[in-house]
């Protein structure tokens, strides 16, 4: 038998950390002297000692070594597939931080990019739209590619139904995103008409509607000044119209943003976002 001491020697565990494992039931003494309290070890258990040890330091939780040595026939039978599973988990989590820092890197560098920001008085403009439900987090990637496609039908079917009755869009679409909401943002998706509609028209799911004459502070970003930014990233010109709100001390009734892309491809295009600040 091995004293606790000796034991704490060959094995490379500290005494605190034995106790603190026999208090947890990962590793329990063979013997404790009932006068003394001090605890003895086995010989055989030397070979469990050190397995948990090299278990600890690679990183395994606690409580996934006490299920290993609960269950194991052997001292460590299942130490190999316990560890070859933890690295996988460590393999996983060191890509999704590889993936956020490089992220991290675009948009950083995108808004460090000096954006253009003007003012502009506007008639009003009538339009046709349709809502979308889009995640709020950006890491929810299926179901932020679900509505991006989404978002696509209904530009495309708002736009097949103009046509169909003779009415071309008057400019370029855009997007309005409203605020979160039990984890999801509200997408409008928008075709600009030559005259207001009628309430009914397009069906139940279309929103009929008129921007009222207004000055808008509008940025726009050119995809050739910066990088290519992470899906879902809050873009530099939203951030860079802000800045001006900020500045020009403007009081905001409503902060929705209206966010169109201009262009003819995907390397030479510009992305233009307005507020109404009055």
């Amino acid at each position: 038998m091995l004293n606790i001491g000796e034991f704490s020697g060959i094995t490379g565990l500290s005494v605190k950390a034995l106790r603190h494992y026999d208090e947890k039931r990962v590793l329990a003494p063979s013997a404790i002297d009932e006068a003394s309290g001090y605890r003895k070890y086995a010989e055989h258990q030397v070979r469990e000692g050190v397995i948990i040890r090299a278990l600890r330091d690679a990183g395994v939780p606690l409580a996934e070594v006490a299920t290993i040595q609960a269950t194991a026939e052997a001292p460590g039978a299942d130490a190999a597939l316990l560890l070859a599973a933890h690295r996988d988990r460590v393999a996983a989590e060191r890509l999704r931080e590889d993936l956020a820092y490089e992220a991290a890197t675009q948009i950083i560098a995108a808004l460090g990019v000096p954006t253009n920001v003007i003012e502009r008085a506007c008639a009003p403009q009538p339009f046709v739209a349709r809502k979308v439900h889009v995640p709020a987090e950006p890491e929810r990637v299926k179901e932020l590619d679900d509505a991006n496609e989404l978002a696509g039908e209904q530009f495309a079917e708002l736009f097949g139904l103009l046509q169909g009755d003779g009415l071309s869009p008057s400019g370029q679409f855009w997007t309005t995103l409203g605020p979160a909401n039990h984890g999801t943002v509200e997408l409008m998706c928008c075709w600009p008409t030559p005259t207001r509609l009628m309430t009914d028209w397009g069906g139940p799911e279309t929103i009929v509607d008129e921007l009222p004459a207004r000055t808008e502070l509008v940025a726009t970003w050119h995809a050739t000044d910066g990088p290519e930014l992470p899906e879902g990233a809050t873009h530099p010109a939203v951030v860079a119209l802000f800045d001006h709100v900020s500045e020009r001390e403007v009081s905001l009734r409503n902060a929705e943003v209206r966010q169109s892309v201009i262009g003819a491809s995907e390397h030479d295009y510009a992305v233009e976002v307005a507020i109404t600040i009055r």
